[in-house]
């Protein structure tokens, strides 16, 4: 019974201090993983898109300019300005080739992506990956004197002959 008591106080003591190292350094983690906005390329005039165009989308110099080889194929994501000119016409800015970013496609064959957000979770609404603080609220919680409880029961086993 003693050996059960012992590994349930050592889990418990090692979630404690875990948890104070995720306090420490949860701060830390979260500036790191929110440095970066996501979704935020609407802000900037520039949208996410899918490429609709079965055979492929032809990328031009300049609205109705010379083609840029290769089309861009059928399901492709791609990044470019918000709003059509030229006649319905729209800039591409990233995620192509270097060589067709800056050029022109026909916004017709695109259809625009709505950025995904909300939690990084189901059920429970949020996770860890999406705000580190949280995994160390629960144990600083504990640490503060929300007190823990640790339960051992050792099973007994029966010969049945």
């Amino acid at each position: 019974m003693r050996s059960s008591a012992r590994t349930g106080m050592a889990v418990a003591v090692a979630g404690v201090a875990s948890g104070l190292t995720m306090l420490s350094g949860g701060a830390t983690a979260l500036a790191a993983t929110t440095t970066a906005p996501p979704t935020r390329l609407a802000d900037d005039g520039i949208c996410r898109y899918e490429v609709i165009a079965r055979h492929g989308l032809k990328v031009h110099e300049t609205p109705r300019g010379k083609e840029i080889p290769p089309p861009l194929k059928f399901g492709k994501r791609v990044l470019a300005d918000c709003k059509t000119s030229h006649d319905g016409w729209v800039e591409l800015r990233g995620d192509v080739p270097v060589s067709q970013r800056h050029g022109w496609v026909f916004a017709k064959f695109l259809k625009r992506i709505k950025p995904v957000g909300g939690v990084s979770a189901g059920g429970g609404g949020t996770s860890a990956a999406a705000n580190p603080m949280l995994a160390g609220a629960g144990i600083g919680a504990l640490v503060l004197g929300a007190g823990v409880a640790v339960s051992a029961r050792r099973r007994q086993v029966r010969n049945v002959a």
